[in-house]
């Protein structure tokens, strides 16, 4: 689907939506930033572009294409693509990122340009962004179901050294907690995920398609709980470590083998975030009931990790995306605030819905979008509506895999029991 097609479906709505058809708007303008932003021939999506005009980006994210391969899907179930269209972009996208894209033992580099697939930015093999894209390529595999295309995924998957990136390349043989990446001039980051964030399903996917990972790799991370305002959460800090992984794996009603439950973590820091919103200990104009949100964007001063309570800056900024990215979570609250969001902001919204982020005490809108953040959103709403992303993730015998090896339950929890973070089993 063109660009002009899109267009005019879009000019049919006029005035500030609400409710569901807001909604449904900001899904279907997220899906029109994926078929405009990604580059015609090979398919990567750009990491950010203009919400309101022209841009000159070239500079594609590996965790964006990965979202553009859920929105095809989207897209194509949706009508807002014609479904051999959208088969077609997801089949040339996934050649060119196992035949042209820059890897390192199978891993993605974090950033490349979206014509020639070359590393920019001098920027790391990153497991995290490898690991998104792996979530958008097993969903959209899972919906169009075609031969051809599950052969260059299971080609790509198959060429992931799991192994290296956990154990340092052997250096470290009893690891147990992931490491962020390696650059070919200073070797492996030093970070690793040994604290709960966003990378639950990095180590779903390594439980699931490494027969031999150890499943300790699943427990060893810490899960810090916090209280705030009487509400109990894991970790805190901006709400898209919260929000990346439940995009693709339906935690829902499930606790692991230590007893947590990742859907009621999610929610209790979502509550928390607004909380700290409606408390405004800062004085920021404008925080309250119907504008909160913090999580990483951009701000006046630059891109920067806004979060609370807990961890992160705050400056007064606060994005829309990530409000609509909770919607299953806390779906009045949200719903009411992207309203207002709308009426109040108006000038905040683009063509590709709300841009990144907005603060009123500066008198400052973003320019931009960025994929990650619409592609959270746009998942998110997409599973709130059917569980259309959910579903297809979970057909895959990697993520059920990696659940069972995980120790999820099965079963429903109890209905007496789905508001409580913790429960030993």
């Amino acid at each position: 689907m063109t660009s002009a097609v899109f267009a005019c479906v879009l000019a049919t709505a006029q005035g500030p939506l609400q409710g569901q058809a807001l909604l449904d708007d900001l899904s279907q303008r997220a899906v029109q930033f994926f078929v405009n932003e990604s580059h015609p021939a090979t398919g990567f999506t750009k990491d950010r572009a203009s919400n309101f005009g022209t841009d000159n980006f070239t500079v594609a994210s590996v965790a964006s294409t990965g979202f553009a391969l859920s929105a095809y899907a989207i897209g194509a179930e949706r009508g807002w693509i014609p479904r051999a269209t959208a088969l077609t972009k997801t089949r040339n996208t996934v050649f060119a990122l196992r035949n042209l894209a820059a890897r390192h033992r199978g891993w993605f580099y974090h950033f490349i340009d979206w014509q020639t697939g070359v590393r920019v930015w001098n920027s790391e093999v990153s497991s995290i962004d490898t690991a998104i894209l792996l979530a958008g390529m097993i969903a959209a595999d899972e919906y169009f179901d075609d031969a051809t295309l599950r052969g260059q995924v299971k080609g790509i998957i198959s060429e992931i050294d799991w192994q290296w990136m956990l154990t340092d390349g052997g250096a470290r043989p009893n690891e147990l907690n992931i490491g962020h990446g390696w650059r070919p001039e200073t070797g492996f980051i030093s970070n690793r995920w040994d604290n709960y964030s966003e990378q639950l399903i990095l180590m779903l996917q390594m439980l699931g398609a490494w027969a031999s990972c150890p499943t300790g790799v699943w427990t060893s991370p810490v899960r810090q709980r916090h209280t705030y305002s009487n509400i109990e959460f894991l970790t805190g800090g901006p709400l898209f470590i919260h929000q990346m992984s439940q995009g693709f794996v339906d935690f829902d009603k499930r606790r692991d083998r230590m007893g947590y439950d990742y859907w009621v973590a999610t929610r209790r820091a979502t509550m928390a975030n607004r909380r700290y919103c409606i408390n405004n200990p800062q004085g920021f104009t404008g925080y309250g009931a119907q504008f909160w949100g913090l999580t990483a964007s951009d701000g006046p001063d630059g891109y920067a990790a806004f979060g609370a309570p807990v961890w992160g800056d705050d400056n007064g900024t606060v994005a829309p995306t990530t409000v609509a990215a909770s919607i299953e979570f806390l779906t009045a609250e949200c719903q009411l605030t992207l309203n207002s969001m709308r009426t109040q902001h108006a000038n905040a919204y683009g063509r590709y819905g709300f841009s990144n982020a907005i603060n009123p005490s500066r008198n400052w809108v973003g320019p931009d979008v960025i994929g990650i953040d619409l592609g959270m959103a746009m998942c998110a709403i997409e599973n709130f509506r059917d569980g259309l992303i959910h579903k297809q993730s979970e057909k895959s015998p990697i993520i059920q895999r990696g659940l069972r090896r995980a120790g999820f339950t099965t079963g429903r929890v109890p209905s007496a029991q789905t508001n409580v973070l913790y429960s030993p089993r």
